[in-house]
Formats: structure tokens, C-alpha cells, sequence
């Protein structure tokens, strides 16, 4: 089957154009560009297989294994939470605030795929701390780093919050999460419910992390940046916590200084 065709058919079984021509240039390792200008070319026989998985709901960036954030494609797999374009405020933020207090030591606590720590890396010259209750998380993020080159600046490990990191907690100047803050029991689109629950939910009220974060360490001293839910907002400001909005106008982010 021609390329052209296979475009049709999988826009009537109902998936996008745009996804379809990332499919098969995830497939044939052709741009998009290249495959709208050839749609006579025989077309992967692979991509049906792909397209059905897509439309069961299946997350399109678990299929390709990477994921565009910030300056750079990401690998991510199943098991892993998929980088959102909301989080790339943080890691302009966070970037902004090492330049301007010259930081020269940050943690993250749930690195996830790492793509927030590694972008600061690349854009920075501090060294990094990481943690994440996931394996393959820690994983992930270790091949990230090592693709984007700065491995030797990044130091990961398991467990929660920062505790792998006790000892080393005076040193961090920086502390930086997108944690969990999804309310328990909130209706989520389909393909989310493939990721990681415990990158998602944060507990009844979506607060959970939070909460214990600040119980279990003193921040004074240090800079605490995090994303929040969009609707946290108020909760963060009755603390006498700054909140920042991200490009939309939404609530986004908490900063402690």
C-alpha cells in the first residue's frame, strides 16, 4: 500500500494526519516533510499494527520512544511520565534563578524520564541531584543524560523525596519537582492512564507531596521551585507561598526563596 493511502485510511479509522505522518516517519526514519512530498512510496507494513495501538488509547510517544521537551527529543518508554510542554517553564525558571544566584548545586525529586534535569544541564553548569521511587525512572534518566552528554553531572538515585540525599542536603542550593498532583479519583483522557500512577496522583486532594515535602525538610536558606495543578493555586498562596503562572495565564508554579 502506498504511503498517500495509508493517510487515508487511518484518518477514517480516526487518527490524525499529524499523528499518522509521525508514525511512519518514527518507521521509515523519513521526515514528514520527506513523506508528503513521496506518497507514492510504499508505505511500512508495520503501520496498521501501530495505528490500532494508537487508537486504543495507547500513548503515541510510548509507540516512538521519544518526546520533544524544552531543546530536545527525549527517550521514554512505558513506566516512565511523558514530559509535558507546561514543565518547560520550570526548566526556564530554574535556569533563570542558577544564572542570577549563580547555584551551583540543584536536586530533583521524581526525574522521571529526566528531561527537567538534563535541560538544565545542558543550559547550565551546576550539578545535579536526583531521585525517583521508580527504577526504571532512574533508568531512563540515567540514558538521557548519557545521550545528551552530561552524565558526569548528575547523580541519581532511588527513594523518596530526598532522602537518598540526607547527607548531602546542606549543599543542595536548589530544590526543583513536577510532583504528583492529580486529585485521586479525577477523570484523566485515555492515554494518560497508561502512564504511571505514581507520577499522577497525589493523593484526595492532589496535595500529598507537598504537604509532606514541607514537613520533612527546612527550607531555609534554599530555593524551592515546583509545578502545581492548575487549580492549587489559592491553597499555595494562603501559606504565604509566591505562586507564578505559566504561558496560558494558569497557575503553574510554587516559588519558596
Amino acid at each position: 500500500m502506498k504511503i498517500g493511502e495509508a493517510i487515508k485510511i487511518s484518518k477514517r479509522m480516526g487518527l490524525p494526519e499529524t499523528e499518522a505522518l509521525i508514525l511512519l516517519s518514527y518507521l521509515s526514519g523519513n521526515s514528514k516533510e520527506y513523506l508528503l512530498s513521496h506518497l507514492e512510496e510504499e508505505c511500512n507494513e508495520k503501520f496498521f499494527l501501530f495505528v490500532k495501538k494508537r487508537l486504543s488509547g495507547y500513548p503515541l510517544h510510548y509507540i516512538i520512544k521519544k518526546k520533544h521537551f524544552f531543546k530536545g527529543e527525549f527517550y521514554v518508554e512505558e513506566g516512565v511520565f511523558i514530559p509535558r510542554f507546561e514543565t518547560e517553564g520550570l526548566v526556564e525558571l530554574a535556569i533563570d534563578i542558577i544564572k542570577r544566584r549563580k547555584i551551583g548545586t540543584i536536586a530533583e525529586i521524581g526525574v522521571g524520564s529526566g528531561a527537567v534535569s538534563v535541560s538544565i544541564l545542558c543550559e547550565t553548569n551546576v550539578r545535579a541531584l536526583g531521585t525517583d521511587v521508580s527504577e526504571k525512572a532512574i533508568k531512563v534518566t540515567r540514558l538521557n543524560a548519557s545521550n545528551f552528554g552530561v552524565e558526569s553531572r548528575i547523580d541519581l538515585r532511588k527513594g523518596r523525596f530526598l532522602e537518598p540525599f540526607r547527607s548531602e542536603y546542606k549543599n543542595i542550593e536548589l530544590i526543583i519537582s513536577n510532583p504528583p498532583y492529580v486529585r485521586q479519583g479525577a477523570i484523566l483522557p485515555e492515554d494518560v492512564t497508561f502512564e504511571p500512577p505514581e507520577a499522577l496522583f497525589g493523593g484526595e486532594d492532589g496535595l500529598y507531596f507537598y504537604k509532606e515535602f514541607f514537613k520533612l525538610y527546612d527550607t531555609s536558606g534554599k530555593i524551592v521551585l515546583m509545578e502545581i495543578g492548575d487549580d492549587q493555586g489559592e491553597y499555595f498562596r494562603k501559606q504565604n507561598i509566591t505562586v507564578l503562572k505559566d504561558y496560558s495565564g494558569k497557575d503553574r508554579y510554587i516559588l519558596v526563596e
